[in-house]
């Protein structure tokens, strides 16, 4: 549970001590390694056609998973949705103010085509949100709030979390295997021909 500085402050006093309330969703192969060492990785695609992009935290203002482009993926990452206090400082940007500056047209147009109908609700934390500002895990198919959300999932079946000082390692590896799928798929396929 989150402390606030003064002991005696209220909730509301509390909510404005540390910010936006924002949501994350993940898998429950995840859970373990963020209760550890919180929401430190996502991968904040600049440029498609490059490879190219920087390491935050995906948050949304939205309490739905629908519409953020993550259905689909190997794990689903719309089992969970974590509700945090973020701090708005200066690493909380909004999205669409900063994709303009940032992200070229041509990647921005495609992730909002790839189901990313809710773009409009995007935030991005870049730094560490420490799983002491998380204030609720629940289950999506359910709706019910975990209390051992650190523990739902085994150890063996859990992902590795990254430390914060392996944000970078993390992504390197990340864009690595991204570009050996790329090539791989460029490679015309010579299936049935001698």
């Amino acid at each position: 549970m989150l402390t606030p500085k003064d002991p005696g402050a209220t909730i509301p006093q509390r909510l404005e001590e540390y910010g936006m309330r924002l949501y994350h969703f993940t898998s429950l192969a995840h859970l373990r390694g963020i209760h550890e060492h919180g929401l430190t990785v996502g991968d904040v695609v600049t440029s498609i056609e490059r490879v190219e992009g920087r390491v935050g935290v995906w948050l949304t203002s939205s309490s739905s998973f629908l519409g953020h482009g993550l259905e689909g993926a190997a794990m689903d990452k719309t089992a969970f949705r974590l509700e945090l206090d973020v701090p708005e400082d200066d690493r909380l940007v909004y999205w669409n103010s900063w994709a303009e500056e940032n992200i070229s047209a041509d990647t921005r147009r495609r992730l909002v085509v790839a189901n990313g109908q809710s773009a409009k609700t995007w935030y991005i934390y870049f730094g560490r949100l420490s799983p002491l500002l998380i204030r609720e895990v629940v289950e999506t198919a359910t709706g019910e709030a975990i209390a051992d959300w650190g523990d739902r999932c085994p150890p063996e079946k859990s992902v590795r979390g990254v430390a914060y000082e392996s944000r970078f390692s993390w992504q390197n590896r990340l864009f690595r295997d991204v570009k050996a799928v790329s090539r791989a798929a460029a490679v015309p396929k010579l299936v049935g021909r001698q």
